[in-house]
């Protein structure tokens, strides 16, 4: 009977013994950052950096690319789940846990490039259209810079309305970090080469984060965090992110 009962508590503790939790990073298509490769795995800078961390974290994960709609809901309803890179915000960071910048994605004012603006900051492109997506940060941050719908402000909602407004002139000038310009265009048939960088937005929140949820597991969170901060003390992530020209 003794031995019966030490063989049942051996066996109860084998799963927990050699159980590791597996995690799960979810991203959009962003090439270079995460995307699709040819045959259907996901590669870029950032899912190099996210491999690099389960080696030196051992945990298990698995790595995904996915609408960013559908990314933002897989990491809100589990709990085992990380966005790859979220831009943090004043906001966010009261709700959502971010364990380091995995990037840096400066925003600017895009406009044509056979239209001419002087521009000296925010407030002096207010004399024109600006124009972002309801909904998006960008809405609040230019709300909060005293732009308005009754004047300067422009609200569309989706990416494509943006673009095909700003072609067609009936706004003037696009707020975005600039990270997706070439790739929606392209799938719009637009020609990028049009486009440019009108002005620099440095007050603009710039970091992309590995972020999740406040349910994520703590432990976890502290493993990724000091993997990350210890990837970049060995020059590791400078050198993914060099392979991939993103200097």
């Amino acid at each position: 009977m003794r031995f019966a009962f030490f063989f049942i508590f051996i066996v109860a503790l084998i799963p927990l013994s050699g159980h590791t939790a597996t995690i799960r990073f979810v991203a959009e298509d962003l090439p270079p950052y995460h995307y699709l490769d040819p045959t259907g795995k996901p590669t870029g800078a950032l899912v190099e950096v996210a491999r690099q961390l389960l080696t030196q974290t051992g945990l298990k994960g698995n790595i995904e690319i996915m609408p960013m709609a559908r990314a933002l809901h897989e990491m809100r309803a589990k709990d085992n789940t990380l966005l790859l890179s979220w831009l943090k915000t004043p906001e966010r960071a009261q709700h959502y846990r971010f364990l380091g910048v995995m990037c840096h994605a400066q925003a600017y004012l895009i406009g044509l490039k056979d239209r001419t603006f002087s521009l000296r900051d925010l407030n002096s492109a207010r004399q024109h259209r600006v124009s972002t997506i309801r909904g998006y940060y960008s809405e609040r941050f230019l709300r909060a810079a005293g732009y308005s719908e009754d004047h300067e402000l422009v609200l569309v909602s989706h990416y494509q309305t943006l673009w095909h407004m700003l072609f067609k002139g009936r706004t003037d000038l696009v707020l975005t970090n600039a990270q997706t310009i070439n790739k929606e265009l392209n799938a719009l048939g637009l020609p990028a080469e049009q486009v440019e960088r009108k002005m620099a937005v440095p007050a603009f929140p710039s970091e992309l984060h590995l972020a999740t949820s406040l349910d994520f597991n703590q432990q976890h969170a502290d493993q990724l965090m000091s993997a990350l901060a210890s990837l970049k003390d060995s020059g590791k992530y400078q050198q993914i992110l060099s392979r991939w020209q993103l200097n």
